[in-house]
């Protein structure tokens, strides 16, 4: 991994290890999907913002049908269907306890991977793999 790489994989650690006290907080009065709609659409507009001032409405404008399926997919999957999930979880349970299962996402990852994209197994994998599992058996 590059310097670049590793900076915002930490960088995003960062983000998602904050977010759960946040997102928690925020959830005290409303319901999960609620909490849902409200965050996607402020990630909405400001995304807008961001690509009509940065000029990049050209490139959103000429994406192929085949990767837009795929994006819009991963979209509804991990910001709708994922976050509903995860937001009930946090609204009834310690995000301390939540966080760790929702966290195996690695796991799936893994798999999937290897199933639909032929990535290899490595050792290296396969041990962080059984850290997460492990992990989850020390929190629940």
């Amino acid at each position: 991994m590059d310097k670049y790489g590793f900076f915002f994989s930490l960088l995003a650690a960062i983000f998602w290890g904050l977010t759960p006290v946040v997102e928690k907080l925020g959830l005290y009065r409303v319901a999960p999907i609620v909490g849902v709609a409200v965050r996607t659409v402020a990630i909405a507009v400001m995304l807008i913002a961001i690509i009509l001032f940065s000029g990049q409405l050209k490139a959103v404008m000429s994406i192929d049908a085949r990767t837009a399926f795929y994006l819009i997919l991963g979209g509804v999957m991990a910001g709708l269907c994922g976050q509903w999930a995860y937001f009930k979880a946090l609204k009834y349970s310690e995000s301390s306890r939540v966080v760790p299962i929702a966290g195996t996402y690695p796991l799936i990852a893994l798999i999937t991977s290897m199933v639909f994209l032929k990535e290899e197994l490595t050792l290296a994998k396969a041990i962080g793999t059984l850290l997460v599992v492990a992990g989850i058996f020390l929190l629940r």
